[in-house]
């Protein structure tokens, strides 16, 4: 049995991890999870964690504390304190995000342990260029403060890899979607869903023409496991599901759930890339042919639980 510390455990994409972990890994990892929260924001219990510890991801001492108290394997790092359109104070980025993970990856190495997974950005890091698919080679060049220090976090994960000998594993993921979406700062699916439902009109930036790849996060989680239980370190890898969308397409087929949901136009952010699309060859030359779920059938099951998620009383938070 392996022990994760999950770095914002509590979040939309470490949920979709803890129940992939209680539904897919019998027994397997055992998991402690660094949030915010002190409990999941709508109360939901997972077998596979032992322990929540809430608090600032800037508190170095209580950070150094989790290496402490606990045996830990490996960790994987969700958190980050912004959003793209967010990230216009480059000071905040770098003392709540670039600092606290160079914090982190000091206080593994002290104690010994050399794994871990960040979760980094496919589409803020590659920036706007005129390349139509990116690979993981290429030059990039973010154009908002999210994206820089997204991209300074992987270039320090790699130095203490060729230094140090961590052993880390970066996931540039393309914008995921689906259940346990609470947030209503980004991921356009689900927060026009939540618009949707709640009979509110939904400001789309810019003309709802931008292009991007979108991915149902139930494959990312299954994909994740997938390369940590090959041991792929040291590498920086693309996710996605090479499904290309304008943000127009969804709005439009949300309508066809919701035919009154309606939406309005304003001035694009100058800090979210237009357009991107993610070459994956990489990542299927290590875990092979995958089944991706269909955009259209992604979107479907997402509603169906906005839907049961909104009669509970789940509403998305304001963080």
């Amino acid at each position: 049995m392996k022990n994760i510390l999950l770095l914002g455990g509590y979040g939309f994409l470490g949920t979709n991890i803890l129940k992939y972990l209680d539904e897919c890994c019998g027994n397997t990892f055992r998991v402690i999870v660094f949030d915010k929260f002190a409990q999941h924001p709508a109360d939901l219990l997972f077998d596979c964690v032992t322990k929540t510890y809430v608090g600032d991801f800037s508190d170095d001492v209580l950070i150094n504390r989790l290496f402490d108290d606990n045996p830990i394997d490996f960790v994987i790092h969700a958190i980050s304190t912004t959003v793209p359109t967010s990230s216009f104070n480059a000071r905040y980025d770098i003392e709540s995000n670039l600092i606290p993970t160079i914090n982190l990856i000091n206080s593994m190495l002290q104690h010994g342990v050399k794994d871990i997974v960040y979760l980094s950005s496919g589409g803020a890091i590659y920036g706007n260029t005129s390349i139509v698919r990116h690979q993981e080679e290429e030059n990039v060049f973010p154009i908002s403060s999210y994206g820089v220090v997204k991209l300074a976090i992987e270039k320090y994960l790699m130095q203490y890899s060729e230094l140090y000998g961590l052993r880390p594993l970066v996931v540039r993921l393309s914008n995921p979607y689906g259940p346990y979406h609470y947030s209503m700062k980004q991921g356009v699916c689900n927060v026009a869903m939540s618009f949707a439902l709640s009979g509110n009109s939904f400001n789309v930036w810019g003309d709802g023409k931008a292009e991007k790849d979108y991915i149902y996060v139930c494959d990312f989680t299954e994909i994740l496991f997938k390369l940590i239980d090959k041991k792929i370190h040291s590498q920086v890898i693309n996710i996605g599901s090479g499904q290309i969308a304008t943000v127009n397409d969804i709005l439009e087929r949300i309508k066809k759930m919701v035919p009154e949901f309606h939406w309005y136009y304003s001035d694009a952010s100058r800090y979210d890339v237009s357009h991107f699309e993610l070459d994956t060859s990489k990542l299927l030359s290590i875990i092979g042919d995958f089944h991706f779920t269909n955009l259209i059938d992604g979107l479907e099951k997402t509603y169906a639980w906005q839907l049961s998620a909104l009669e509970a009383g789940q509403n998305p938070q304001s963080s």
